[in-house]
């Protein structure tokens, strides 16, 4: 027990303090060689996930890697125990992640997906990406008032061509959850529930570390860290 709340703490020491917004329900720095209990791995195959002994994507070693094999299409997930969320409105979801291209047309997409029963999923927000992403931390709103079930699983998918992707680095992901105000609101949402106001992108390494780029600013663009983001509608279901 003490062994995990040192590791608790010790992931707690990277957490930006304008991020530790509410009750932190779920919380994973990928410390241990192995998955711990309720995570798993699943989609399709030729994508090779596993804890990697590095920290590419800004916390401390360990992190998970996903590693596509050439021939690779499709979607595969790193999913996450269910998250009980009864007593919440709203959630903020962070993760740090660093994503190596290689030469070539990339057009993938990366998302976060929810589920009730671990193998349906609905898309809530997803990024077209085409190119390399240095080290970053983002940080995602989400009002939950349409969600049918706030008992969920959560995922972190690729989607795409594994041919011009060396691997995909993912680690801290953290979900805070909380309740509205007393005047029943956060921020202003979209028509999907994602709060683009709160949700930034933190750059950890590159010319733009240590500054913050919030989603309702960006701009249609080939840097980086300049791409229009999207909550996707609930209709938009990945299986």
């Amino acid at each position: 027990m003490k062994s995990r709340l040192l590791i608790f703490l010790a992931l707690f020491a990277f957490v930006p303090l304008f991020a530790q917004q509410g009750d932190v329900v779920l919380c994973e720095g990928f410390f241990n060689p192995w998955l711990e209990e309720g995570w798993d791995v699943k989609g399709d195959n030729w994508a090779v996930w596993y804890i990697s002994n590095s920290a590419n994507a800004g916390g401390k070693a360990r992190e998970m890697q996903m590693s596509p094999d050439y021939n690779f299409v499709g979607t595969t997930r790193l999913v996450s125990p269910i998250v009980e969320l009864e007593k919440y409105d709203f959630i903020n979801f962070q993760f740090n992640h660093c994503l190596e291209a290689s030469a070539g047309n990339l057009n993938v997409q990366i998302g976060i997906g929810i589920s009730q029963d671990g193998e349906s999923w609905e898309s809530i927000w997803e990024d077209t990406v085409t190119g390399s992403i240095f080290q970053s931390q983002y940080l995602l709103t989400f009002d939950m008032e349409d969600w049918p079930s706030k008992s969920e699983y959560f995922c972190l998918y690729y989607t795409g061509e594994g041919a011009y992707v060396n691997s995909w680095f993912v680690d801290n992901v953290i979900i805070f959850a909380s309740k509205k105000n007393k005047y029943g609101k956060i921020d202003d949402t979209d028509e999907n529930g994602f709060v683009a106001a709160r949700s930034h992108i933190l750059s950890l390494k590159g010319p733009k570390a240590g500054t913050a780029t919030s989603f309702s600013k960006m701009k249609k663009s080939k840097n980086k860290f300049s791409r229009i983001v999207e909550g996707r509608g609930r209709r938009n279901r990945r299986r």
